[in-house]
């Protein structure tokens, strides 16, 4: 359940991937051609206007270059990062009325839904505590539920119980969507996935 968009992440590990490329071939030539070795001299002599005795027309010009590239290597790093959300979304169903010939748009948040899963589910007297997250799964919505019953609690009964607050949940919502249901041993324990609805 993840949202990370494949095409930046692609595409920044192509990037960094021909820039590692780029500096191996240029450090095996710098070190095997002569040529290579003297062009490299040069440029790094050209570094010097970033120093202390540089001109001043000259150290201007080179520090724009520095930190122009570090404003666009940050904005990289901001578009990356924003990508990178996890996959939990904002609404869970939308629907234009289109399909009905009706005029208006209808959206439900997914804040509304957790609210409503969790009121229900946390009423059932087996569970001790539960968390409810909404992702976006392959261009549609499914909701994770992940329940830690009181110990002493029949997990079959738990799953049960949230499986009908589950399907009632569909019939308001008027559209099925995917449950991963996920019950945690009571007390301590690492949690496993037990229902897929």
């Amino acid at each position: 359940m993840n949202a990370t968009n494949r095409g930046v992440g692609r595409t920044a590990l192509v990037l960094v991937g021909l820039a590692l490329l780029a500096l191996g071939v240029g450090t095996i030539l710098v070190l095997t051609v002569p040529w290579a070795a003297a062009t490299w001299h040069d440029w790094a002599r050209s570094l010097d206007d970033l120093g202390s005795d540089a001109r001043r027309d000259a150290a201007v010009t080179a520090w724009t270059w520095v930190l122009g590239g570090g404003v666009v290597l940050g904005i990289l790093a901001l578009v990356v990062l924003t990508t990178l959300g996890g996959g939990r979304v904002g609404t869970v169903v939308e629907d234009d009325g289109s399909a009905d010939g009706v005029a208006g748009t209808v959206r439900i948040d997914a804040a509304a839904v957790q609210h409503a899963l969790s009121s229900a589910i946390g009423a059932v007297p087996q569970v001790g505590s539960l968390a409810v997250d909404v992702y976006r799964v392959s261009g549609g919505r499914a909701i994770r539920i992940r329940v830690r019953p009181r110990r002493g609690a029949s997990p079959r009964e738990v799953t049960t119980r949230v499986e009908g607050i589950v399907a009632d949940l569909d019939v308001l919502l008027g559209a099925r969507l995917p449950v991963l249901l996920e019950i945690a041993r009571g007390g301590s324990g690492s949690g496993r996935t037990d229902r897929v609805h």
